[in-house]
């Protein structure tokens, strides 16, 4: 008797034990994704977009961009949106800067690496307004206030002073640059990262 007294208890204890057995707390896998960055990925190609107000219509703040992880970033950014409606494209940083006329190719995603290996980097540090005498990105009209990309032409920004010298290498296409109000705008671009 005292036998089978001691085995209900020892049963009852192990099922009382195991039924208040706390579990393990899990991360809400959720929220950790919430904190991560997407970074862009090579060969991929994601739209950007500035949008900046002023008070006067030579007075935009510069907006640093992040090209890697495409934002907008106060530091580790490789350009800045600045100047003309924020329309230019300056580099920030120890990146380099510069850019690529396509013969043929008229959307960023089909550029290719070949494409843009003997491209000089370093040799401007910013794509603006076009004109006869400055390469730019976009033209600019003074009497309806208005910016058109430059068909074809595309900012090449890298981490290194050389095209093959770089491990990180960006591709950068204006879309547009539209107003609103007086000095309201917004700039879209479309990133794509070669390396």
């Amino acid at each position: 008797m005292k036998f089978l007294k001691l085995t209900f208890a020892i049963a009852t204890l192990a099922i009382l034990g195991t039924a208040c057995k706390k579990e393990a707390v899990q991360p809400d896998n959720k929220l950790a994704l919430q904190n991560t960055i997407a970074l862009i990925a090579v060969g991929a190609t994601e739209a950007g977009v500035v949008t900046n107000s002023s008070t006067s219509p030579t007075s935009w703040t510069a907006v640093g961009y992040d090209l890697l992880n495409n934002v907008v970033a106060s530091s580790g950014n490789q350009v800045n949106f600045d100047s003309n409606f924020n329309g230019n494209i300056t580099i920030a940083g120890t990146n380099s800067l510069g850019y690529y006329d396509s013969p043929s190719v008229t959307n960023v995603t089909g550029i290719t690496l070949t494409d843009v290996s003997s491209v000089t980097l370093g040799a401007i540090s910013t794509l603006g307004s076009n004109s006869t005498t400055v390469v730019g990105w976009y033209n600019y009209d003074r009497v309806n206030r208005t910016i058109t990309p430059v068909s074809q032409r595309y900012a090449v920004v890298g981490n290194g002073s050389t095209i093959a010298g770089s491990t990180r290498l960006y591709i950068v296409q204006l879309d547009g640059v539209t107003t609103s109000g007086t000095y309201n705008t917004t700039v879209n671009f479309h990133i794509k990262r070669l390396k």
